[in-house]
């Protein structure tokens, strides 16, 4: 009977708390807007084929907003943005991607392409520097790091779909430098006999869900999921357990063959390995852009704010340096 009376007691007060509401104005916090913007500099031309891999590299630049506002934000197409080398020489310069690139560039507002086709070096220190009407002019510096060696890598075809996929084993060994810290980052994706990419034709992970993989895996990264810089695709991975090791890729991959119907239908003929290595501030970029994700919509997850290095404004300046390994489906 005591407890009955104890659990009427706590409803009673739990009631009588829920019926209770208090609402408190919060005052806004001060904001000064800010050029954002996101850049990812490689040697790598920037010509179609560098787009079908690395769209989410391309320079965006926007501005920051109030942590109230709701209003839709959009890129600007009003910025001056260059590139200066360590002398601090113009060296590139960059303009708003037009519609007349919409077959290779994202034509989206804010967007901008590179005009002067300067090929940066790795080794070598950059700054860009971008400025908005009526804000600060932001930059930020970074030294390219050198191509990782690519030691094999082994494709074994498994089997086919009737939906225009087939699936199979990818397994891919990086020589890793001894005594650096260095970022990696693995893609791949399938080519005609002619050497030409297939539309959609990345290798994915097959597996429906990868939540539970560690960020302490070398694993493959997925290319196609742009929109939000590939936050649930992009796949970053350091070598702080392994510094001088051979870093080994092993995983079970799917990927479309461009045949949907049946009939004679030439198969893909090649798969083409990248692997990128990355500057440590995109590395902590890609990191956190992933927790950030993670946690959108939990309200009992930890603060996951987004790593950058644009003094005076936001975002990020990293580089990328690639190295490429093709070999035939068999």
């Amino acid at each position: 009977m005591k407890n009955l009376s104890a659990l009427a007691a706590l409803l009673l007060a739990a009631a009588a708390l829920a019926g209770c509401e208090t609402s408190a104005d919060l005052p806004e916090p001060p904001h000064t807007p800010r050029v954002s913007l996101f850049y990812v500099l490689t040697p790598t031309p920037q010509d179609s084929s560098f787009l079908e891999l690395f769209q989410q590299r391309q320079l965006y630049v926007s501005n920051s907003q109030h942590v109230f506002s709701n209003d839709r934000l959009v890129g600007r197409a009003n910025a001056t943005v260059e590139l200066r080398d360590g002398a601090g020489r113009v060296v590139e310069r960059y303009r708003p991607v037009g519609s007349n690139y919409s077959s290779t560039y994202r034509n989206d507002p804010g967007y901008y392409r590179p005009v002067l086709g300067f090929r940066p070096q790795p080794g070598q220190p950059y700054t860009l520097r971008a400025s908005l009407p009526g804000l600060e002019t932001v930059e930020s510096t970074q030294t390219l790091p050198t191509a990782p060696t690519i030691e094999s890598v082994a494709f074994q075809k498994r089997g086919t779909t009737n939906y225009g996929s087939a699936t199979g084993r990818l397994t891919v060994t990086v020589r890793d430098d001894a005594g650096a810290d260095n970022y990696y980052l693995v893609f791949a994706r399938v080519l005609n006999a002619q050497g030409q990419p297939l539309p959609y034709g990345d290798l994915q992970t097959d597996e429906d869900d990868d939540s539970g993989i560690s960020i302490d895996q070398f694993q493959l990264s997925n290319t196609q999921q742009q929109y939000n810089l590939g936050a649930f695709g992009i796949h970053p991975y350091a070598d702080t357990n392994h510094d001088g090791e051979r870093l080994t890729l092993n995983a079970d991959v799917r990927y479309n063959t461009g045949c949907y119907s049946p009939g004679a239908c030439p198969p893909p003929a090649f798969v083409e390995v990248t692997v990128s290595s990355l500057t440590a501030d995109a590395y902590n970029f890609y990191l956190s852009n992933r927790r950030y994700y993670d946690a959108d919509g939990n309200p009992f997850a930890e603060p996951a704010p987004l790593a950058g290095n644009v003094r005076q404004g936001y975002g990020l300046f990293g580089g990328a340096t690639n190295a490429t390994y093709r070999v035939q489906i068999p």
